[in-house]
């Protein structure tokens, strides 16, 4: 694979809101994160190796198979598990998704579909996806779909649920009774939706309802989730709502 490196960034969206390659991080200037930042706030709203950062002695491969690998001392720390699976190209989507497609344009994996601790507008978070925070002393924040619910967790060895939507009185319920599947950041609001797509409930987070804003929610260190509108390259600035998930802040000592 060959690319122009730009700061460390090798794919850059087509509206050059986002950027993929590695990133420095702040607490420790010689590892790198793999991941998506939005270029206009170097925010990071995608990593693949958050819990294994690299060196720059380290190697990063989109090899002839189509497998994309990403080693630390010779060893693999992530894979997108493609090979042999007719992969041609990688890109970078102006929704900040990251793809490897066939040649027929078909999606054969997807940034999309393993978030980290950031959901971005309209990238679908189902069951079986999971969003994680860590804390402070290493403790651990889970968000995910579980029993036709969306929960938020702390990670002790027996995860201990703090919250859920279901309990949540500012939601509007537009049907009740049902198992929710799957949710979706679409606007101003937070949607949940059953097996069938039917909207559920409706979680509105902020006054802002331009349909063209691109929000994104963050799993904080705090075990909250915060709702931040991010500019276009450019224009405009960074602003987040003042509603957050859970409504008060938790402890956790």
């Amino acid at each position: 694979m060959n690319w122009i490196d730009k700061d460390g960034k090798f794919l850059v969206s087509n509206d050059s809101n986002f950027a993929f390659g590695f990133i420095t991080m702040s607490s420790d200037v010689t590892l790198f994160l793999l991941g998506i930042v939005h270029v206009g706030i170097r925010t990071v709203v995608w990593s693949a190796n958050w819990e294994s950062p690299v060196s720059n002695s380290d190697k990063f491969s989109f090899n002839e198979s189509g497998d994309v690998v990403l080693y630390k001392s010779g060893t693999v720390v992530w894979s997108t598990g493609t090979g042999n699976k007719g992969v041609s190209a990688m890109e970078l989507q102006d929704s900040g998704n990251l793809v490897l497609v066939r040649s027929d344009g078909g999606t054969v994996w997807q940034s999309f579909s393993h978030p980290s601790d950031t959901l971005l507008s309209n990238q679908e978070f189902t069951e079986g996806m999971k969003l994680v925070g860590i804390g402070v002393k290493n403790l651990s924040y889970a968000l995910e779909i579980k029993s036709g619910d969306i929960l938020l967790s702390a990670g002790y060895r027996t995860p201990q649920p703090y919250w859920s939507m279901g309990k949540d009185t500012r939601k509007i319920v537009n049907k009740d009774g049902r198992q929710v599947s799957s949710a979706k950041l679409e606007a101003n609001s937070w949607g949940f939706y059953d097996k069938n797509k039917n909207l559920l409930w409706e979680f509105i987070f902020s006054s802002n309802t331009d349909p063209n804003a691109t929000w994104i929610a963050v799993l904080g260190q705090d075990g909250t989730v915060s709702f931040t509108n991010l500019p276009s390259t450019g224009s405009g600035s960074v602003v987040t709502s003042p509603t957050k998930i859970p409504s008060a802040t938790i402890r956790f000592d």
